[in-house]
């Protein structure tokens, strides 16, 4: 196990499946977002933002997509990173949600992934090498990850 931040590679997922109630009736992620602050809230790099933009343009999705980024338990190390694309109009956030915006992408994080999972902070990347391509979190709050850089403890 490493005690460096945890960096862990994933695909991100596609899905529009409701899993929370909504906020407020009229009051759109895209105005509930604040503005993400690098080294404090979830934060995306500019090239992990234009990956995102890319995939929702190349996949015709609609302007109320967000990107959700959170945590559930597994994984040799006890926690495993969740990142997915979801449609506000069908997976509205819950009022309890953070909600920020990182060059111009709207990242919901539900309550317990971000306090549990000790997600402030975190940086999602995207990275495309000779090894593969995918989004790579760091988080600086990360304890341990497992030698496969798919699990961390927080």
């Amino acid at each position: 196990m490493s005690t460096t931040p945890e960096t862990t590679t994933t695909e991100a997922a596609q899905s529009t499946e409701a899993t929370e109630a909504p906020a407020a009736p009229g009051v759109s992620v895209r105005e509930r977002a604040k503005a993400s602050r690098e080294g404090k809230d979830i934060h995306l790099t500019e090239k992990a933002a234009d990956k995102i933009k890319e995939i929702i343009k190349a996949d015709n999705h609609p302007d109320t997509m967000y990107l959700y980024v959170g945590v559930k338990g597994g994984g040799c190390s006890g926690l495993t990173y969740v990142l997915d694309l979801r449609d506000e109009a069908s997976a509205a956030p819950k009022d309890t949600d953070e909600v920020f915006e990182s060059h111009g992408i709207p990242i919901v994080s539900d309550l317990k992934s971000y306090v549990v999972g000790n997600l402030t902070g975190t940086t999602v990347d995207y990275q495309d090498g000779l090894t593969g391509a995918g989004f790579v979190f760091n988080n600086p709050n990360a304890k341990h990850s497992c030698g496969c850089g798919s699990s961390y403890s927080a």
